[in-house]
């Protein structure tokens, strides 16, 4: 099986570093502070996303550079969690293998929720701030759903698009693939009852409503 560890170098975040380091005017503390700027992740944000490409290379680095010595200084809960994935493979046979899978997956097509149902860690994902909508209800506090929501926009203002844009653009865009796909609307109903479409559609409007207001 071909290994191709260049890849760290060539493409990636820690390439794109390195890209910055050498060119430019700039102080090279200057970029680093706005890489953090672009980088940065959020509390609703996945902290491991990576392209797949780079993190296959990653994979295949450590697949050449692996050694038991290095492994046992690993966190035990670490180890447990490598073994037991790779099964009786060795770790690096592992390693090149899920680098193998992550290249293919990446040259593929993409999967259709028909086809690949949607799972609950993709929903926490691609849509955390969609969980829990509801705990913005209180009993007898508010006379509607949408005067919540409006409440709870009003009480972030003027720092409001710190959530407000981000839950804005998870709303529309599982709005716009319950559409698209049965398979995935019938997943999300299942996973996210909250998030129904009467719900959906009240947070995208009440958002419009205030941004219009106060923000256009």
């Amino acid at each position: 099986m071909a290994l191709h560890p260049e890849g760290m170098f060539t493409s990636g975040p820690i390439a794109h570093l390195v890209g910055l380091a050498a060119g430019g005017t700039d102080p090279l503390e200057w970029e680093m502070l706005r890489f953090k700027r672009v980088s940065r992740t959020n509390h609703w944000d996945a902290s491991w996303r990576c392209a797949l490409q780079p993190l296959a290379s990653q994979l295949d680095y450590l697949a050449t550079a692996f050694s038991d010595e290095f492994f046992a200084t690993c966190p035990d809960d670490t180890r447990r969690v490598w073994t037991t994935a790779a099964g009786s493979k060795p770790l690096p046979e592992f390693m090149t293998e899920l680098a193998m899978l992550l290249r293919l997956a990446d040259r593929g097509r993409h999967a259709s929720y028909e086809e690949v149902p949607l799972a609950v860690w993709e929903v926490r994902t691609q849509f955390p701030l969609l969980r829990g909508l509801d705990d913005w209800t209180y009993d007898g506090e508010h006379a509607s759903y949408e005067d919540s929501v409006r409440a709870f926009i009003e009480s972030e203002h003027p720092f409001c698009f710190y959530e407000l844009i981000p839950r804005l653009t998870q709303a529309l865009e599982a709005q716009a693939l319950c559409t698209q796909s049965a398979a995935f609307a019938a997943s999300f109903r299942t996973l996210v009852p909250e998030a129904t479409p009467e719900v959906l559609n009240t947070l995208a409007r009440t958002t419009f409503a205030h941004m219009a207001e106060h923000h256009g």
